[in-house]
């Protein structure tokens, strides 16, 4: 799906538009004009259906030379492993310094994945692989592929290795948020180790003091134009000292 000039989003599960597998998370998916640049990469049950939707906007998936991961949770990091063998020579996988450790770990129970399948979330029949992150990336430090700047941003609360990224396009600046805030200042808290409301606070505010215009999260709607205020929302509940609207 085209969401706007160089904008794909190529994997969708129940809680967003059902492209893909239930599970995915939203992903996106960059035309970066040096191969393309995928942020997240779904829960891995089926990659090739995520393929499939990359062609069908009319790209190559040959042309993926970037992973970018926003954390390590299973819906959002299970296909990259996948995607890897597909390409092992081609393709960088990217994270920050938390979510690298976890997916090098190979560790179920430092996703929470284990939790997560006793509670319902996840089939009993799930099984998650990590990978070898090629590039792990600093909070602030940025990324320069072809035309597109990638800045990763440490915005822990949701889970402590939370990194959203914020990226240029030519004139156009987005914000992947991952599951650190969705559209009209949501969140999702949950009962994790490294789930932490005053964090999850903190880090709705630091978002909230950028300026962009794109609003791309983990889950659920998006916004092409305007999709600050969705941010800004969700800081004006922090303001107040209460977490915001759960997105669940």
């Amino acid at each position: 799906m085209r969401v706007s000039s160089h904008v794909h989003l190529v994997a969708s599960g129940a809680a967003g538009f059902s492209l893909t597998d239930a599970l995915d998370c939203n992903t996106w998916l960059i035309e970066t004009g040096d191969g393309l640049a995928m942020f997240d990469t779904g829960a891995g049950r089926d990659v090739g259906a995520l393929v499939a939707e990359v062609q069908a906007g009319g790209l190559d998936p040959a042309q993926l030379r970037h992973i970018f991961l926003t954390h390590a949770h299973a819906d959002h990091s299970g296909g990259a492993a996948a995607l890897l063998e597909r390409a092992p020579s081609r393709i960088t996988l990217h994270a920050g310094r938390e979510a690298a450790a976890r997916m090098e770990s190979d560790d179920e129970t430092r996703i929470s994945l284990d939790r997560a399948r006793r509670l319902g979330v996840y089939p009993s029949d799930y099984r998650w692989r990590g990978a070898v992150v090629g590039n792990v990336i600093k909070d602030d430090e940025i990324v320069r592929i072809g035309d597109a700047t990638i800045r990763l941003l440490e915005t822990p609360g949701h889970s402590d290795d939370q990194c959203p990224f914020l990226v240029q396009i030519q004139d156009k600046t987005l914000l992947i948020s991952g599951d650190a805030v969705f559209a009209g200042g949501k969140v999702i808290l949950q009962d994790i180790p490294d789930c932490s409301v005053s964090a999850t606070l903190d880090s709705i505010r630091r978002l909230a003091a950028l300026q962009f215009e794109t609003f791309l999260p983990g889950h659920g709607a998006f916004a092409v134009r305007d999709g600050r205020r969705h941010v800004v929302r969700g800081s004006e509940y922090a303001d107040t000292g209460l977490a915001p609207p759960s997105f669940f």
